[in-house]
């Protein structure tokens, strides 16, 4: 008899098994707009991450910002603009300050006559490196770091391990709700690792928070506590797979009394001076100056399927869609923009918050395609399984009830699932723009999020159709809509958002 907990084979192909919402005939228009069509740009956006890793990157890659990986995301995403039909496509380049680039690292782990290699050890964003030394520590376990695990504990000097709860993926985990990153670099560690209990070996990339998440939220508009919060701190610092975090914690068990295994710890880091970046424009003109913007950032961390590759799809599909319109039933303007930035330095977007009275005049609604679709994955009985159906969606809007009632029902009308509330998250690439003008976004924080395990086969076609259409809907509907009908309700004179923005970066 099979064990109960254990989880049987697959007894269907989950690409063909995923649901699918029917579509109304009223709404017969948008089947054109084809979810596999456009899991086709996810597989090439991610085949250019391959790319740059194949090309001598195999530690730290992806469509990283300033690189020759960026540099073809923008030119591949001219060209898919182009031969969508769209007449107006430019790149806006923009000069980087230095920017932080790992260049190699190496931590291993020997004790009681054993070696381990911690190959899913990387850095966390911004850290500082260990300044060309290999450093030899003490290791010390401190479960999941809050104040009682660090009671009575002298970690100065030493090589910290916390274990990570992800809640429910990376970017959210009990090591920042905790304090713990906080706790070890005040307690002196000389090197702290964070292990994700994801099943597996998951290698992931995100910044080690020295605050909760929630208090996070609340400093989305105070750049200086952010960058303390998310910035480079004091120790070189990691994050790292299950796998080897158990293998860790079994050395640190197994040793004898006074005799603790010890890690080493290379990571060498250059801040790179003279890259560039850019936002690639698609402008798609209508029948007046009046404007939508649809924005989908370009960047991510490794194969970067749902993040960003779905946005940048349903953008795509929004051009495709849109330039087989006639002008002459376009009533406004859409201009989409591929921004850079989000995982970097914030460029393409706060250009237009700057630029204000002129990139945001007569602007209808700024829409958000963020991570669009991700496949819903449920852990249990020590391994992660995909169901045949998309995540919900986080959602949030600056503007009219008009406004919100236009999104609930495109939602629905396409099967796209969401949660009751409103969530800023879901603001996150526009967050310096959206309180200026009607904004929605949307955002699938998922299970993989930064980490190399987020592959285009996480993404579904059925989740993408369903939001591209969604965001279809939302556009021509948003254009039966005069502008000041859009806007946000005023109190005393002042904008009153209906959601918050969220930190960048994430």
């Amino acid at each position: 008899m099979r064990n109960m907990l254990e989880p049987g084979p697959a007894v269907y192909n989950l690409d063909d098994a995923y649901l699918q919402w029917p579509i109304a005939p009223s709404e017969r228009a948008y089947a054109a707009i084809d979810g596999k069509h456009l899991h086709d740009y996810v597989s090439e956006i991610a085949a250019i991450s391959d790319r740059y890793r194949d090309n001598g990157h195999p530690q730290y890659w992806g469509r990283i910002e300033g690189t020759e990986a960026d540099a073809e995301n923008a030119q591949w995403l001219s060209d898919k603009f182009k031969a969508a039909g769209v007449p107006d496509v430019h790149i806006q380049s923009f000069d980087l300050p230095p920017q932080w680039m790992p260049q190699s690292w190496s931590v291993s782990a020997a004790g009681g006559g054993k070696t381990v290699s911690l190959v899913s050890a990387q850095p966390a964003i911004n850290t500082v490196g260990t300044q060309g030394n290999t450093l030899d520590l003490e290791a010390a376990y401190v479960g999941l770091g809050t104040a009682a695990d660090f009671a009575g504990r002298d970690v100065r000097g030493k090589a910290v391990f916390i274990y990570s709860i992800p809640q429910p993926g990376i970017w959210s985990n009990s090591a920042s709700d905790y304090g713990s990153v906080k706790r070890a670099e005040d307690g002196g560690a000389a090197a702290i690792f964070v292990v994700i209990c994801l099943p597996g070996n998951i290698r992931s990339e995100f910044p080690l928070l020295r605050m909760s998440m929630a208090s996070l939220m609340t400093m989305a508009n105070n750049p200086a506590a952010l960058a303390a919060a998310m910035g480079p701190g004091k120790t070189p610092s990691f994050t790292m797979g299950y796998q080897d975090g158990e293998a860790m914690r079994g050395l640190i068990e197994q040793a004898a009394a006074g005799d603790p295994p010890h890690v080493k710890v290379r990571l060498d880091i250059k801040m790179v001076p003279g890259l560039k970046t850019a936002n690639v424009w698609g402008v798609l003109p209508g029948m007046t100056d009046e404007k939508i913007i649809v924005i989908a950032h370009r960047d991510g961390y490794f194969e970067g399927a749902g993040d960003n590759a779905s946005g940048m799809a349903t953008m795509l599909g929004l051009a495709e869609y849109f330039a087989k319109i006639p002008k002459e039933k376009r009533r406004r303007t859409i201009e989409f923009i591929g921004s850079t930035g989000h995982h970097g330095t914030s460029l393409g977007v706060p250009y237009l918050a700057q630029n204000k009275d002129r990139e945001l005049a007569k602007v209808a609604l700024v829409m958000n395609a963020e991570h669009t679709a991700l496949t819903q994955q449920y852990s249990f009985a020590g391994k992660l399984r995909p169901a045949n159906t998309t995540n919900a969606e986080h959602w949030d809007f600056n503007g009219s009830q008009k406004l919100i009632d236009i999104a609930i029902k495109a939602f629905a009308s396409f099967g796209v699932p969401t949660y009751a509330g409103t969530d800023g998250v879901a603001m996150a690439e526009i967050s310096s723009v959206a309180q200026l003008v009607p904004s929605f976004g949307v955002i699938n924080v998922d299970t993989y999020y930064h980490t190399d395990n987020e592959t285009p086969d996480k993404v579904p076609w059925t989740g993408l159709g369903a939001v591209t259409r969604a965001f279809a809907k939302i556009i021509d509907d948003v254009n039966k809509v005069e502008i000041k009908d859009l806007q946000p309700p005023q109190d005393n004179g002042e904008i009153r958002t209906q959601g918050s923005s969220a930190p960048k970066g994430h």
